[in-house]
C-alpha cells in the first residue's frame, strides 16, 4: 500500500510580496494627492462687488423668477434680431409668447412689469447698446430691471454680450446713458449669475 505525504511549501518570497504591494499603494497615494494639489481646481467663492448682486441670495420672489426668465429671454432675443433683423418689441413678444415679456397669468402673478425698448446707443463704429427695460411692478418690494444687449460686429459676424441690472426702486426710470459708471451711480446693480455652490447650498438647506 502506497502512502502519500501532504506537504504544504510556503512561498519564499512572501514577506517581500507584503512590502512591495504596501509601496505600491503608498505610491499610489502620494502621486494621487500630488497630481490634485497640482493640477486640481479648486473652486473659490464668488465674489460680490458693491455694484452687483447675486441672483442667488440678492434677488427674493418675483425679482428672482423674472430674471430666471430673462436669461431664457435674452437668447431667444438674439434669435429674433438674427432672423428678423431688426430688434423685437412689445407686439414681437406677444406674437412669440415670450416671458417675462408676455401678458399672460405668469405675468401678472411677477407684478406686470411694463417693458419698454430703449433705441440702440451708437457707441463707436459697429457697436452699441441695447436695452430692454422693465418697472412699475404691481408688487411690494420688487424692483425694476434692464436687459441689456452689447452687440458688436466683426466682419460678416455679430458678437452679443447680455447683462442683467437690477435696481431696488420698482418705477427707476431708464438711465440716460447706459454707461456701467452711469448705471452704478443711479443704483443699478448687476446681477452675478447662479452657481453649482449656490445649488447646492440651496439643496443643502432644503
Amino acid at each position: 500500500m502506497t502512502t502519500s505525504t501532504i506537504q504544504i511549501v510556503t512561498p519564499n518570497q512572501r514577506k517581500w510580496e507584503t512590502v512591495l504591494l504596501v509601496a505600491a499603494l503608498v505610491a499610489l497615494v502620494v502621486s494621487t494627492g500630488t497630481y490634485v494639489e497640482t493640477y486640481g481646481l479648486e473652486e473659490k467663492p464668488q465674489e460680490i462687488l458693491d455694484w452687483q448682486i447675486s441672483s442667488f441670495s440678492g434677488l427674493q420672489g418675483v425679482d428672482q423668477a423674472i430674471y430666471n426668465e430673462l436669461i431664457v429671454a435674452a437668447d431667444e432675443v438674439n434669435w429674433l434680431v438674427y432672423y428678423n433683423g431688426y430688434w423685437p418689441e412689445d407686439k414681437d413678444f406677444q406674437d412669440g409668447l415670450l416671458s417675462p415679456f408676455y401678458r399672460d397669468l405668469s405675468w401678472e402673478h411677477n407684478g406686470s412689469l411694463t417693458w419698454t425698448l430703449k433705441n440702440v446707443i451708437q457707441e463707436g463704429e459697429a457697436q452699441g447698446l441695447t436695452l430692454y427695460h422693465g418697472s412699475g411692478g404691481t408688487i411690494e418690494n420688487q424692483g425694476a430691471f434692464l436687459l441689456v444687449i452689447d452687440h458688436k460686429h466683426a466682419g460678416s459676424a455679430q458678437i452679443m454680450a447680455t447683462n442683467i441690472w437690477w435696481h431696488p426702486d420698482r418705477n427707476a426710470p431708464v438711465p440716460e446713458t447706459s454707461k456701467v459708471a452711469s448705471l452704478v451711480l443711479h443704483g443699478w446693480k448687476q446681477v452675478i449669475p447662479y452657481q453649482g455652490r449656490d445649488e447646492l447650498e440651496r439643496l443643502n438647506a432644503g
